[in-house]
C-alpha cells in the first residue's frame, strides 16, 4: 500500500464514486421522454428498462453513461493514489450509489452495467472480452429473459473469472475474488427485489383480460 494513501483518501474516493453511482441516468431519459421508469415496466432505473420502455437508441445511451460512471470512478480513485485491491473500496460504494441514489428517494437499478465500467477500470483487457461476450448474451437473450442484463453480466463474469486466473493475466487474485464477491450482491440485490415486488412480474391471468369472462364467472352474465 502507497504510504500516503490515508483513511481520508479512501473516504474522498469514496465520496466521489457514490456521487457518480448515483446519478440518476435512466430516471432522467425516461422523465424527458415522458416516462417515470419507477412505474413501468421492471420497475428500475437501470438501462434494460429503458430498452424495453422507452427505445433501444435511449437503452444504448443509459447504458453508455452508467459504464462511463464506473469507470470514472475507479479513474478518479486512480488520481488519488488507490491501486488494485484498493479499488475494490470505490467499486463498492459506485454500486451503493446506483442502488440507493439521494435523487430519486434511495431508489435505483441493479448496478450491472456501473459495475461493468467500474471493472473496465480495473482490468481493462480482460473486462473487455469478458464485457464483449457477456454484452452479446444478454443482446441475444434479451427479449428470452426476464432480466437480460443481469444474466450477462453472470456470463461475461464467468469468463472473467477464467481469463483472469490465467498466469499471464497478472491480476491479483484477491481482487478477482472482490469483483466476484460484488457480482454476487449484485444478484442477491436484484433477486431480492423481485421477490419484494412479485406484484410488478406477475403474468396477467387471461380473466383479467376479458371482461365478459369476470362476469360469468360472478354469475353475471
Amino acid at each position: 500500500m502507497n504510504p500516503d494513501i490515508t483513511f481520508n483518501t479512501f473516504l474522498l474516493a469514496a465520496a466521489i464514486a457514490f456521487a457518480l453511482g448515483a446519478v440518476p441516468v435512466a430516471y432522467t431519459v425516461g422523465r424527458l421522454s415522458g416516462i417515470n421508469v419507477f412505474e413501468v415496466g421492471s420497475r428500475q432505473a437501470g438501462a434494460t428498462n429503458i430498452w424495453r420502455e422507452v427505445s433501444r437508441k435511449h437503452g444504448v445511451l443509459v447504458t453508455i453513461i452508467d459504464f462511463g460512471k464506473g469507470l470514472t470512478a475507479i479513474f478518479m480513485a486512480r488520481q488519488l493514489g488507490l491501486n488494485g485491491v484498493e479499488l475494490l473500496v470505490p467499486t463498492t460504494v459506485a454500486i451503493a450509489g446506483h442502488w440507493n441514489s439521494p435523487f430519486t428517494k434511495f431508489k435505483g437499478g441493479d448496478g450491472v452495467v456501473t459495475l461493468m465500467g467500474t471493472s473496465m477500470g480495473i482490468a481493462a483487457l480482460v473486462v473487455f472480452v469478458s464485457l464483449a461476450i457477456g454484452a452479446l448474451f444478454s443482446t441475444v437473450m434479451n427479449k428470452k429473459l426476464a432480466h437480460p442484463s443481469l444474466w450477462g453480466g453472470i456470463v461475461g463474469y464467468a469468463i472473467f473469472i477464467g481469463l483472469a486466473f490465467r498466469s499471464t493475466s497478472n491480476i491479483d487474485p484477491n481482487v478477482v475474488y472482490g469483483l466476484t464477491g460484488i457480482g454476487i450482491a449484485i444478484m442477491l440485490h436484484s433477486m431480492y427485489f423481485h421477490k419484494q415486488h412479485k406484484d410488478y412480474f406477475r403474468i396477467p391471468d387471461p380473466v383479467d383480460e376479458d371482461p365478459e369472462s369476470s362476469i360469468r364467472q360472478d354469475g353475471l352474465g
